[in-house]
């Protein structure tokens, strides 16, 4: 899992500083030293938001910006020894550092609902413009969540994904609920967004794995271990989900 570190100080700065005014606490709590997957840094990292919750405490890396789910999915590549480059890669929602990592390849497609800065493709999850066994790597992280129709969306990465190919998933997970919650279909959005999270259409427990085998996926979890989450600092409840696609 090795990185070759490359120290950018104006970012290093920049992101101190924004963590110190979200948290001025965090200057006088003794911080730990911690690994960061996507650049190499090791050392203190800083928080990402101001908040009593351990959980949101020096979870940023101040070299990349990487947050857990980053450092979590470059663990996954490094010690599965995944090859992203060269392949054909549709990136839903793109993670900044692995944006900047694949922006140059050929056959990489940045999709989101509209065009961003991290997005060059307007992609529709639920309506991917793509034809059938298009795409090697499919990358699709905390965006589930958001989507109001997520079987059909899980059914259409499938249909876009070669034979062999892989699906990367991941959600905000609640391992202590044993069914994913779905609210009601007259209850208020506000209401939706106070009990889910502004935005998010449900709450997924431990079901979500047979959620996306139901759409034809053959799948695995992936998680760290304790030691592992402690040094990169990722959250042990959020794994990813590896959806194949069977050669049939």
């Amino acid at each position: 899992m090795t990185v070759n570190y490359v120290a950018n100080g104006p970012r290093q700065l920049k992101e101190w500083l924004h963590s110190i005014k979200r948290d001025p606490g965090q200057i006088f709590r003794r911080k730990g030293r911690s690994s960061c997957t996507c650049c190499g840094y090791k050392g203190p990292f800083v928080s990402l938001r101001r908040s009593e919750r351990d959980d949101d405490r020096e979870k940023r890396c101040p070299n990349c910006a990487s947050r857990p789910r980053d450092r979590l999915l470059a663990c996954l590549f490094a010690q599965r020894k995944i090859r992203l480059e060269g392949r054909y890669i549709l990136h839903f929602s793109p993670e900044p550092n692995l944006f900047r990592r694949l922006k140059n390849e050929p056959h990489y497609i940045s999709g989101d609902i509209k065009k961003n800065k991290y997005a060059a493709y307007e992609v529709d999850v639920t309506r991917i413009p793509y034809p059938d066994n298009t795409f090697d790597v499919i990358i699709c992280n905390h965006v589930m969540e958001h989507v109001q129709d997520h079987m059909t969306g899980f059914s259409e990465c499938l249909r876009v994904l070669k034979p062999d190919g892989a699906a990367f998933f991941s959600v905000p997970y609640y391992p202590e609920r044993e069914e994913t919650w779905y609210p009601p279909e007259d209850m208020p959005e506000a209401e939706v967004d106070r009990i889910c999270g502004l935005g998010h259409r449900r709450l997924y427990g431990r079901d979500f794995a047979d959620i996306v085998a139901s759409a034809g996926f053959e799948v695995e979890t992936y998680l760290l271990s304790a030691a592992e989450t402690a040094i990169y600092r990722t959250d042990m409840n959020d794994p990813i989900f590896i959806a194949r696609k069977s050669p049939g």
